[in-house]
């Protein structure tokens, strides 16, 4: 039974869940060669695979799902190099959330009184 965007089946005494798409689907979305940033397109494929992560529950129904999107992603004129670099990089960090966070310390300088160079410029205007 459909909800949403998820297509839940019960086997034996289970739940398996899967990406929903309606038959009258067209499988058009943003254009891979249109003339918008690369940041938008980079979001579309990653939608797709976050899709694919969230609502699959077995490997082998997220791989079918990850195969679809491929397919339509291209047919929308993404290239095949973008789209493989896009999963690499959601799939690395889905399964290894901590190993991409860097932590960095910042110092901020306080000084703890203004310049007078202010007034200068203030006599000036």
């Amino acid at each position: 039974m459909p909800f949403l965007d998820v297509l839940v089946t019960q086997k034996e005494e289970s739940f398996i869940t899967n990406v929903y798409v309606k038959p009258t689907n067209t499988g058009h979305c943003l254009n891979g060669e249109s003339e918008c940033p690369q940041r938008y397109k980079d979001s579309t494929i990653g939608a797709y695979i976050r899709r694919a992560l969230t609502h699959c529950s077995t490997w082998q129904l997220m791989h079918k799902e990850i195969e679809r999107s491929t397919q339509v992603l291209i047919n929308n004129g993404f290239s095949e190099r973008d789209i493989n670099r896009q999963t690499k990089k959601i799939m690395e960090n889905w399964y290894n959330p901590n190993a991409t966070k860097k932590s960095q310390d910042i110092t901020i300088f306080y000084r703890a009184f203004f310049s007078t160079a202010h007034q200068e410029e203030e006599r000036i205007i």
